[in-house]
């Protein structure tokens, strides 16, 4: 039965990832870093080192163990392609030393991880168990970049919920909220001067852009689905291209050798709980803020299929956001109540025709338009006789008025949903896949006193695949494909009201 379970699934995988291949179309592809290395040396009681010594390293979480290498002549090794996370590292010789084993080495994304394995005399057959504490991350590169871990990720609040993740590169030296039309998840990027279209944004190493205006193709929102952030912002090491700008590359979770998930859910409601800014509080037709309440809701969930061998992990957020957009005009208007008034002061008078019949309070299409505190205007072809002063107590040319004040909802819905299969076909061969899908809604998005209105939706597919193949100890072969889409119907929205 387990035989048959094994075939089935490297039999259904295999079919996923082939066909997700073959779907692929004619996408730009370019190599970016998606995991680290360990290395470091092995060296006896004496502080001599250790060659011919065999280390084995395995992910702590997956259970998934990389082929062994072998110490050089200097006691040296070197473990590239690993993914990001906690490792443990054995070490064991034929020569009178005992096994040594290392828990808690941490691997981060795009760095090497040095560490010192000390041995101790005795049967190989024993064991000596360390806890790796403070292990050194070497830069062996010239490059300048910024991580952030599952934990800071998830900690670190500098992101609303749902409010899209980039915001977490404004952290990092030489990054500032950038400036143009470009896509924003969460903030655009200017990194050192650079502007926001210059960006490279990558998932799992592989392309996230929008072709049209720049910025991300899929907004990655939801912190719990991400294993890893990170922005590279100068001196870019040879395996990346497209753009001069900095280099934002998200890493997702896989499912583990044990089963975890999480549920959340945040509400906020600044229209009830947020007092008036200085600004808002000095307009005399405001009493409170505009309405905004926003409810983001979801969860993950993954495990093993098979222990050390096959993985899933899903992920679903909704976002549900109720706002009111207050739009003020800038100038006084003639109050509905006074047309009657006007017309028969200026008969068949164009322009008097054109503001009873198209000024912001005679348009009835512009939907819930109020006026503001009440002031008047004159009218007159004789300012002189007709819009004199209370001294002159002569009134006929005043005419009530107001700044018109239109209110008009801004609805928005998002559904997303992610999924990731990982499977070791054996200690050399990989394979894995992913799924990330997102439907929103934004009501109103052309909303505005012009009276222009209408929903905008969009949908963003990213679907990739990936084979890893372990070569030697110095030498792995990555293959990777995505096909990703980018749908945003404006023509939804060429409506007037």
């Amino acid at each position: 039965m387990k035989n048959f379970t094994t075939s089935f699934l490297k039999n259904l995988f295999t079919g996923f990832f082939l066909l997700m291949f073959l779907t692929v179309g004619s996408q730009q592809l370019f190599a970016q870093a998606t995991t680290g290395t360990l290395r470091g040396t092995v060296t006896d009681p004496s502080g001599g080192l250790v060659p011919g010594a065999t280390v084995t390293v395995k992910n702590e979480a997956t259970g998934v163990a990389s082929s062994s290498v072998t110490t050089n002549d200097s006691g040296f090794f070197n473990i590239t392609n690993l993914l990001p996370g906690t490792y443990e590292v054995m070490v064991s010789t034929t020569s009178g030393f005992k096994t040594s084993t290392s828990t808690g080495v941490q691997v981060r994304l795009g760095l090497d991880t040095d560490i010192r394995i000390d041995l101790q005399l005795g049967s190989a057959s024993e064991t000596v168990t360390v806890v790796a504490d403070g292990e050194e991350v070497a830069q062996t590169n010239s490059e300048i970049s910024s991580s952030f871990d599952t934990r800071k990720v998830a900690d670190l609040p500098s992101n609303a919920a749902g409010g899209g993740i980039d915001t977490l590169a404004l952290l990092a030296p030489g990054v500032t909220p950038g400036f143009g039309n470009v896509n924003s998840n969460g903030t655009t990027l200017s990194v050192n001067g650079n502007r926001a279209r210059s960006n490279n944004f990558t998932i799992d190493g592989t392309d996230n852009n929008d072709l049209t205006i720049g910025g991300p193709s899929f907004f990655v929102s939801n912190a719990d689905t991400v294993q890893e952030f990170q922005v590279v912002t100068n001196n870019f090491s040879a395996q990346y291209g497209r753009n001069q700008g900095a280099i934002v590359n998200i890493i997702t979770k896989s499912g583990t050798n044990e089963f975890s998930g999480s549920a959340f859910i945040y509400h906020r409601n600044s229209s009830l709980l947020d007092a008036q800014t200085n600004i808002e509080r000095r307009d005399p037709d405001r009493s409170k803020r505009d309405k905004f309440i926003s409810n983001v809701y979801g969860g993950t969930f993954g495990g093993p299929i098979v222990k050390n061998r096959a993985f899933f992990f899903g992920s679903y957020q909704g976002i549900k956001q109720r706002q009111n957009f207050t739009a003020r005009g800038g100038q006084l208007a003639i109050l509905p109540s006074e047309f009657t008034r006007l017309t028969a002061a200026f008969p068949n008078n164009p322009a008097i025709q054109a503001l009873t019949r198209q000024s912001a309070f005679a348009l009835t299409g512009l939907g819930n338009v109020r006026p503001g505190v009440a002031d008047r205007v004159c009218i007159s072809l004789t300012p002189a006789t007709n819009c004199q002063t209370a001294a002159g107590g002569n009134t006929s040319g005043f005419f009530a008025a107001a700044r018109p004040i239109r209110e008009f909802p801004l609805p928005f819905d998002q559904q997303e949903f992610s999924f990731r299969g990982d499977l070791n076909l054996t200690t050399k061969d990989t394979i894995s896949g992913r799924y990330l899908f997102q439907d929103s809604a934004s009501g109103n998005a052309l909303g505005g006193s012009g009276g222009f209105a209408g929903d905008i939706p969009a949908r963003s597919q990213n679907m990739s695949g990936f084979y890893t193949r372990q070569i030697s100890s110095n030498i792995v072969n990555n293959f990777q494909a995505t096909f990703q889409r980018l749908s945003v119907n404006f023509a939804a929205a060429a409506q007037t009201r």
